[in-house]
C-alpha cells in the first residue's frame, strides 16, 4: 500500500511569481485558505512569495498548523557558463530550507525553448551536455551541502517535457523526478478519457519517482488546443488544467499503481490556476483534496 503525504502550493491559488501574479492572491490569503481547506503542508512556491525571513515563515506557518515539504527552484538553465552561476540564489534557498527541516528542492527549468519548444530542434550535443551538466551538479551540491534531494520536475514548454527527454535527464544526472501527471499527459498522452500515460510511466520508473505533483487534463479543452493549434501559455489560460475529478486521468488507476509499487512520500495537488478567483481556487483546493479521499487515495 502507498503511505503518501498531501501538500498544496501557491500556483493552486494562481501564484506563478514571487510578486503574487498572475492571480495577485495575497500570501496571507494562501497560507489561510490553505489552512482551512485541510491541507497540513506546502511547497514554498516562487521564491520570495512567502516570507524569507525564517523567524517570520516558522511564526506564520505554525500557526496556522503548516509545515513545508519542499522549496522550489525554477532557473533558466540554458543560461550561464556553469552550476557556479546559479549556485547563490540555491544556497540562500537550501539555508532557508535547512532552517525549516525541509529535504526536497523540486525544480524546473525556465529556459526560452520558444512558444511551441521549436527551439529545442536545433541545439547541439554539446548543448545538451552543457544544459544538463549544470542540474546533476546541482543536485550534487545541494545533497553534500545541505542534505537536500533535488527531484527535477518535467514541465511543458521547457528543455525536459517529454519522455525522451525525462529519460535522458534521470541517465546523465542521475536525479528523482518530481512526476507531474498533468503536464506528463499534456505533452505525452493521448487527451482521450482514460489516458493511461502517466500511469504507465510511474509504474514504469517507480524507483525513480520520488514525489508527485497531482494534476488534471480537460480533455475538451486539450482537443481544442491540438486541433486549433493553441500554443500551451494560452491553453492553461482557457483552463487546459482542471480538477482532478474532471479530467482526462483516472486517478483511481494512480492511485492503484502507487499502491502496486508501495510509494511512500509527497504528492502536491497543484491545480495551475491562472485566472481564477481566490475564491474559485479555495472552492478548488477542498474539492480536490475531498476526492482524494472519495478514491481512497489518503484517509
Amino acid at each position: 500500500m502507498s503511505r503518501i503525504k498531501i501538500a498544496t502550493a501557491p500556483c493552486s491559488w494562481g501564484v506563478w511569481y514571487a510578486d503574487g501574479t498572475p492571480s495577485g492572491t495575497p500570501w496571507e490569503v494562501f497560507l489561510d485558505q490553505a489552512a482551512e481547506a485541510g491541507y497540513q503542508a506546502l511547497e514554498l512556491g516562487p521564491d520570495g512569495y512567502l516570507p524569507t525571513d525564517e523567524g517570520r515563515l516558522r511564526e506564520e506557518l505554525a500557526r496556522r498548523g503548516l509545515e513545508v515539504c519542499a522549496g522550489t527552484a525554477c532557473y533558466a538553465f540554458d543560461q550561464g557558463a556553469s552550476f557556479a552561476d546559479f549556485r547563490p540564489r540555491v544556497q540562500a534557498l537550501c539555508k532557508r530550507l535547512t532552517s525549516l527541516g525541509v529535504k526536497y528542492l523540486v525544480t524546473m527549468d525556465e529556459s526560452d525553448v520558444g512558444l511551441y519548444s521549436e527551439k529545442k530542434q536545433t541545439l547541439s550535443a554539446a548543448e545538451w551536455t552543457a544544459f544538463l551538466t549544470k542540474i546533476r551538479e546541482m543536485g550534487e551540491y545541494t545533497r553534500q551541502e545541505f542534505g537536500i534531494e533535488v527531484v527535477y520536475h518535467p514541465h511543458i514548454k521547457t528543455m525536459i517535457e517529454y519522455e525522451s527527454e525525462i529519460i535522458r535527464l534521470l541517465d546523465f544526472t542521475g536525479l528523482d523526478l518530481c512526476f507531474d501527471t498533468g503536464h506528463h499527459a499534456y505533452d505525452n498522452g493521448n487527451g482521450r478519457q482514460g489516458d493511461p500515460s502517466a500511469p504507465d510511466f510511474m509504474r514504469r520508473f517507480a524507483g525513480r519517482i520520488a514525489y508527485l505533483h497531482f494534476k488534471q487534463v480537460d480533455g475538451a479543452v486539450y482537443r481544442k488546443v491540438m486541433e486549433e493549434h493553441i500554443d500551451s501559455d494560452t491553453a492553461f489560460d482557457i483552463n487546459v488544467m482542471c480538477d482532478l475529478p474532471d479530467g482526462i486521468i483516472d486517478f483511481t488507476q494512480v492511485r492503484q499503481v502507487l499502491d502496486d509499487i508501495g510509494f511512500s512520500g509527497i504528492a502536491v495537488v497543484e491545480s495551475d490556476m491562472p485566472r481564477a478567483t481566490t475564491a474559485q481556487a479555495f472552492a478548488s483546493a477542498k474539492r480536490n483534496l475531498n476526492y482524494l479521499r472519495e478514491i481512497h487515495m489518503i484517509d
